[in-house]
């Protein structure tokens, strides 16, 4: 007993302790998105990728090459003064727990989608729309009530894993700086998505390098999500998924039998109909779906941290 005592104190143990104050920090933290400084690096992101590809694309491969270039050229000079700044530091946990503050930002996403599900409740479709519109890529002029709320709840989901585990994965990993790297990677691939036809080559490489980073967390955040909702459900579509290896479909996969729903299915970006392959329930789309959806990542919030928990102790004990 007094071994499991000592373990609770032990510095090893910080890190995750500044996980959880984070955490809390941001949920009641409003700070509007125009401060934010996640907001000023898309703002030189779009400016980056307008100065290099825009006036002279190239080819698909000078494309990929600047696409490549392009992150490195803006983080490396950054994240260099930081990592300076926080070795000689005599507190580096607090730039650590700073920097992950500043990467953890998904408290104004469950807002977003609540604003979405009130506008609808009330019948302001448009305005609905447009607070989707903030946080897809997709078209969204077209879309139904129903097909809102699907967008809606896959938003959510997907970006549970981006921006939440994710970044907490990496920053128990490798701290504050490799936390903060990796959200302005997932940032920048917003700007260049390769879904919009102008950056289909110069996104490509930063898409790829995102899909390796996010592929074990995108299967936690699955697994966290239907041992709060519905693990039976959520395990049956293991069994029937055909392309679990896309972190994309794992997740919606899992999630939506988890919820019993039906996501995934044709998207349009801009004049392009993508066909996604149908996933997770049978059920189609409800409008209270989208409240049950954002308290399952309420309750997935913490069985991951609980998960991290017990992780970092049994890691602790170990060494």
């Amino acid at each position: 007993m007094n071994l499991l005592i000592d373990q609770f104190g032990s510095i090893n143990l910080l890190p995750l302790y500044s996980v959880l104050i984070v955490v809390l920090i941001e949920r009641h933290l409003r700070l509007a998105d125009k401060f934010h400084p996640l907001t000023f690096a898309k703002l030189v992101a779009l400016r980056v990728a307008y100065k290099v590809h825009s006036k002279n694309p190239g080819t698909p491969l000078q494309q990929m090459i600047a696409g490549t270039l392009a992150p490195i050229v803006l983080l490396s000079p950054f994240m260099l003064l930081l990592a300076v700044l926080i070795y000689l530091s005599e507190y580096p946990i607090f730039f650590d727990s700073l920097l992950l503050l500043l990467a953890l930002r998904f408290t104004p996403v469950m807002m977003r989608i609540k604003k979405v599900e009130r506008c609808l409740k009330t019948n302001k479709k448009t305005l609905a729309k447009q607070h989707l519109q903030t946080l897809v890529l997709r078209e969204t002029a077209q879309l139904s009530p129903f097909g809102i709320a699907k967008a809606a709840i896959e938003s959510l989901m997907l970006r549970f894993a981006a921006q939440f585990c994710c970044v907490i994965v990496l920053y128990l990993v490798g701290g504050g700086l490799l936390a903060l790297s990796y959200r302005l990677l997932f940032e920048f691939s917003q700007c260049w998505h390769t879904k919009q036809g102008s950056y289909a080559y110069f996104g490509k490489p930063i898409r790829l390098c995102l899909a390796l980073i996010l592929w074990l967390p995108a299967r936690i955040t699955a697994l966290c999500f239907i041992i709060g909702q519905n693990i039976s459900q959520g395990l049956r579509a293991l069994t029937q998924g055909k392309n679990l290896l896309c972190s994309r479909y794992f997740v919606l996969s899992l999630q939506g039998a988890a919820l019993g729903v039906e996501l995934g299915g044709p998207v349009f970006y801009g004049d392009n109909k993508v066909r996604l392959a149908k996933c997770g329930g049978t059920r189609p789309i409800a409008l209270e779906d989208i409240n049950r959806a954002l308290n399952g990542i309420k309750k997935a919030q913490w069985v991951f941290l609980t998960l991290c928990f017990i992780a970092c102790l049994l890691l602790n004990i170990g060494t």
